[in-house]
């Protein structure tokens, strides 16, 4: 390999700024030294990466190719060097988890926080991302384990029964359905909706059910968390669907009401998975059995 982490940081640094010069300010460098990276860059890939201009530099296609790779280079030889930081510090293990936004809000900090104080020497790396992104990270290794909510389709993975997570639509008391004891998702498609960022685990499983009933989602708007879409509901801006036990605090403190879905995607297995043919290491293999005997509040 031809170049090194500051040829990708640099090149990210000028794709983030627009221009060599900015890059070089904020990276506390001469401008001189960050061009010739860059070209030096272009010349081990065999393609131009930029193209420079008076008013800044635009990314060429194989740049925008590079700069997805380099930020995700970037991000895990930070964690690298985090992980092996805590090694030498004394810390007996680091462990790295993938996991949706319903388990991370729902059941993790409790359990994550009797864990940590079992095993004070043992880092958890934990990342929200969506099932299928799971199930990739933990298959090619960039997860030890996943918490997800749909069975993986990628072989090679073992899953386990972790929790059961139930969907609940979030209106507010004067909204005309407010007094039903139940809804089906058809009865609310049509509704402006508040839900979860595009990224989001639940963003999917709503889009996907609205696309089954031949329906395209009317999103309001979107927040990166349940207090906050709890929070616009009770605004005005719409319906919601969160977890029913992610946001009972925020239903009771801002009057909402909360109905069950009758749809049968609203009642969903949360799953432990891991690599088949890999076993997890001592610490991660000390954090998935804490998991799993957790027992979950009815």
């Amino acid at each position: 390999m031809k170049f090194d982490l500051r040829d990708l940081e640099l090149f990210v640094a000028v794709a983030d700024a627009g221009s060599i010069a900015r890059a070089a300010e904020r990276s506390h460098t001469v401008a001189s030294a960050v061009s010739k990276r860059i070209s030096d860059l272009e010349e081990v890939f065999g393609c131009p990466l930029i193209v420079r201009a008076a008013k800044g530099v635009e990314l060429t296609a194989a740049g925008h190719a590079l700069l997805v790779r380099a930020r995700v280079l970037i991000h895990q030889a930070a964690q690298l060097d985090d992980e092996m930081r805590r090694h030498a510090s004394g810390s007996r293990g680091y462990v790295r988890v993938f996991a949706n936004i319903s388990s991370i809000v729902e059941f993790l900090p409790g359990a994550l926080a009797s864990f940590s104080a079992a095993h004070p020497d043992i880092h958890v790396q934990l990342e929200e991302h969506v099932s299928s992104a799971i199930a990739a990270a933990v298959a090619d290794g960039s997860a030890d384990f996943g918490i997800l909510s749909e069975l993986p389709l990628i072989g090679g993975l073992t899953t386990v029964p972790f929790r059961n997570d139930e969907l609940v639509a979030v209106l507010q008391p004067a909204h005309p359905l407010a007094g039903r004891p139940s809804l089906t998702f058809a009865e609310i498609a049509d509704q402006p909706f508040v839900g979860l960022h595009a990224g989001s685990s639940l963003h999917h499983v709503l889009t996907r059910a609205a696309t089954e009933t031949g329906r395209t989602l009317n999103w309001r708007i979107n927040v990166t968390s349940f207090d906050a879409a709890c929070a616009m509901v009770a605004a005005g801006l719409g319906v919601g669907i969160v977890p029913r036990a992610a946001t009972t605090p925020y239903i009771r403190s801002l009057s909402l009401v909360s109905i069950a879905l009758t749809d049968a995607w609203a009642r969903r297995q949360l799953f432990l998975c891991t690599r088949a043919s890999a076993p997890l290491a001592s610490a991660a293999r000390l954090l998935f059995e804490h998991l799993l005997g957790q027992k979950q509040t009815p």
